[in-house]
């Protein structure tokens, strides 16, 4: 990647000097005239193949007029033409260089072919357990990740059959459900290596089973019990699905109240339990217990000493999405599996301030520290390390994965992150493409170094692509997440994910102001050559808000929560993953 990297410098170069400049090759010789440019046939440029098959490599050329070329494997010629063909009797990673010359110059490309062993057709489906349910009148397409694919891969074949009968020999299932009932269905993957099936019911029902339940604060702390002082609210928002939800009844003890919302904002003048109970559509009901606790926020305020540390003391939860950096042992990432190894990986890596990623959307990680923040209303609070930077040539776009923070205090004062959750208000709070409960849900792949699936709250679905170009590990799926699929929400970003048309190169601009690994206008100090660490951003605690925009007024903070704000991926660069290397109270750092 290093010489390709390099080459997209050359060829900026000399768009800069409006072409009457030559371009500097990989040996740094400068010529006259207009250099010829290579456009590879796959941008990451690494190929695979299996041994004993045959790879293509078919470049895009210009400025190549009576150009000749030259192909070289392991530093080895093997070829003069304008495209490359050759095959490999052993598995390894091959390197080959192209080399264009024409009188106004010569470039050369470096690439990689990964030649691979043979593989069974392992398949993975987007949903968990071996059901998947519909409603009547449904068009359902599916399409599975079929492991240990390739470029070359023409002998692949996938056949679905329903009920005992072949139903469709294309890689995507499309299923229309017409009438109730139970439909037995496999689907078989076959190559020359081998052959997988999987078989599963689809189940069609005239109305879907719905779920209403009230959160749990985070995917370990699995109480829906809500804390909060008397005299303060707390809104109270279930999760539906499989209803139309048009008629929503809440009660306190029993005793019904006025509200017809999906968002009841109960505000207890006295300390004590209560129960509060919601019936949707006059069927389905949930409830959930809020403690008005018996203590005032002054009095849970933990004061820094003369020997509280301005850095995050403690990572209680580092849950990511799937993602390129997730256990990955060449940057010495976490390979272990369990969650309270997991968060003190984390915290470690944080101490020497290196990255945690959090994979993609809605991976996020909750720190603490040994003294409540306070809020001093003029000036930030705390701030953020990451490596967002700028297109070192533009000083625009470049790369910024922007994280959603939330803030929270320990109202029930058990040092636990398990009390309400403040969004921090952000650039684009309030927007019509801010969606401020999205949620998406990660499948484990069946087999190693296969992209995972996953489907969102609005019934679209993608991947997190297997990057093997770069990272190698056999799973992108943490772990430490013991089940075979688990979900992630909160707050996401409309993307500003783009390619340069003519570089191939991908940007991530910016937002305005308010996220994590952002080069927003709240930037308290940026590595501005391109490698980004150090990168901080700043946040006022003041900026708190209640899931319906409201302001809520916190005197201080004991946790803070970032999450992966984008559902995008930048090509052969992969998912947008907001990375983070530290927290701080700025109150103590001296700003």
């Amino acid at each position: 990647m290093t010489r390709t990297l390099f080459s997209y410098l050359c060829i900026l170069s000399a768009l800069l000097a409006g072409g009457m400049l030559s371009s500097c090759n990989k040996d740094d010789l400068i010529t006259t005239g207009v250099p010829p440019r290579i456009i590879l046939d796959n941008p990451t440029g690494v190929y695979d193949v299996k041994v004993g098959r045959e790879l293509t490599i078919a470049p895009r050329y210009e400025n190549a007029e009576g150009a000749t070329y030259t192909w070289k494997v392991d530093g080895v010629l093997r070829g003069t033409a304008p495209t490359f063909t050759s095959s490999w009797d052993e598995a390894g990673e091959y390197y080959i260089d192209l080399t264009v010359t024409t009188s106004g110059g010569s470039i050369t490309e470096e690439m990689r072919v990964d030649v691979l062993e043979p593989g069974i057709p392992y398949i993975s489906l987007p949903f968990a357990g071996d059901e998947l349910v519909l409603k009547t009148g449904t068009d359902y397409v599916l399409t599975p990740e079929i492991a240990n694919t390739t470029d070359d891969d023409t002998d692949l074949s996938v056949s679905w059959v329903i009920d005992g009968k072949e139903y469709s020999t294309t890689r995507t299932l499309h299923f229309v459900a017409e009438t109730t009932g139970d439909y037995a269905v496999s689907v078989t993957a076959t190559n020359i290596d081998g052959s997988d099936t999987r078989s599963f019911t689809i189940r069609v029902l005239d109305s879907l089973p719905f779920t209403l339940e009230f959160p749990s604060q985070s995917y370990f702390m699995t109480s829906t019990t809500r804390y909060t002082f008397a005299g303060r609210a707390v809104m109270l928002r279930p999760i539906i699905s499989g209803l139309d939800a048009t008629l929503f009844e809440w009660s306190v003890d029993g005793q019904p109240v006025e509200c017809d919302s999906d968002i009841f904002t109960f505000t207890p003048d006295t300390p004590g339990e209560y129960v509060v109970n919601l019936t949707v559509d006059g069927s389905a009901g949930a409830s959930v217990t809020v403690v008005c606790v018996d203590a005032t926020e002054e009095s849970r305020w933990r004061k820094p000493g003369s020997a509280s540390s301005s850095r995050c003391n403690k990572v209680f939860e580092w849950v990511p999405a799937p993602g390129q950096f997730i256990g990955e042992t060449a940057s010495g990432g976490f390979t272990g599996t369990s969650h309270e190894a997991a968060a003190e990986w984390a915290m470690q890596r944080m101490r020497e301030e290196q990255y945690v990623s959090l994979g993609a959307f809605g991976g996020y990680i909750i720190v603490g520290f040994d003294h409540s923040i306070e809020n001093i209303e003029t000036s930030y609070d705390f701030s953020i390390m990451a490596n967002a930077f700028f297109n070192v040539n533009t000083g625009t776009g470049g790369s910024n994965e922007p994280g959603i923070v939330y803030v929270s205090q320990d109202v029930n004062g058990n040092g636990l992150p398990d009390d309400e959750w403040y969004e921090l208000r952000g650039s684009e709070t309030g927007k019509a493409e801010t969606l401020s409960d999205y949620a998406v849900t990660y499948y484990r792949p069946s087999a190693p170094a296969m992209n995972v699936q996953w489907t969102d709250c609005l019934g679209q679905s993608g991947t997190v692509d297997y990057l093997s170009a770069f990272h190698k590990q056999p799973y992108y799926y943490p772990a430490w997440i013991e089940a075979d699929s688990y979900t992630l929400r909160g707050t996401r970003l409309k993307d500003r994910t783009s390619q340069n048309s003519d570089t191939g190169m991908w940007d991530n601009s910016c937002f305005a102001w308010g996220y994590a690994d952002n080069m927003g206008s709240d930037v308290l100090s940026s590595n501005d050559s391109g490698g980004g660490e150090g990168q901080r951003n700043g946040f006022l605690i003041k900026n708190a808000m209640y899931i319906n925009g409201t302001h809520i007024n916190l005197r201080y903070i004991d946790f803070i929560r970032v999450h992966t704000g984008i559902n995008s991926k930048a090509g052969w660069l992969g998912e947008v993953s907001t990375e983070v290397f530290g927290f701080e109270d700025l109150n103590l750092a001296g700003k």
